[in-house]
């Protein structure tokens, strides 16, 4: 189904920036939030998103480490990964890295993006 939303995963330790981000990326996307890389983790593997939106500092995994798990059981997952840094280890596991303080319009034009290409890959919305 082409008309099927894009179903997005945003993890981010900070409730505030993750309840407002999420609220902006709902207007466009399904949007499902984990608080933490373990959490974020389990919510990949039950969600199914088409793209992961992931800060690098987290609790319990990094976003990089995410991406890296993320990766190996979805090649066409999309990641992007939100830093304060302008070079982080292990961001050749993502499709995308933004800076901090993150530009919500450049985030959504790239999650839009990313998913359809996401989708294009698999066939589609193709689900594993």
């Amino acid at each position: 189904m082409g008309a099927e939303r894009i179903k997005v995963l945003l993890v981010e330790d900070d409730a505030d920036s993750r309840e407002l981000l999420a609220e902006l990326l709902e207007f466009d996307f399904d949007v499902v939030t984990a608080s933490d890389g373990l959490s974020g983790l389990r919510a990949f593997e039950s969600a199914h998103p088409d793209v992961v939106v992931t800060d690098e500092s987290l609790p319990g995994l990094t976003g990089t480490e995410l991406a890296r798990r993320v990766k190996a059981r979805s090649a066409r997952t999309r990641v992007i990964l939100v830093s304060g840094y302008t070079q982080v280890d292990g961001a050749e596991h993502c499709d995308l890295m933004l800076r901090k303080p993150i530009d919500v319009e450049r985030l959504s034009s790239a999650v839009g993006r990313l998913g359809a290409e996401a989708r294009h890959w698999s066939g589609d919305d193709a689900r594993q």
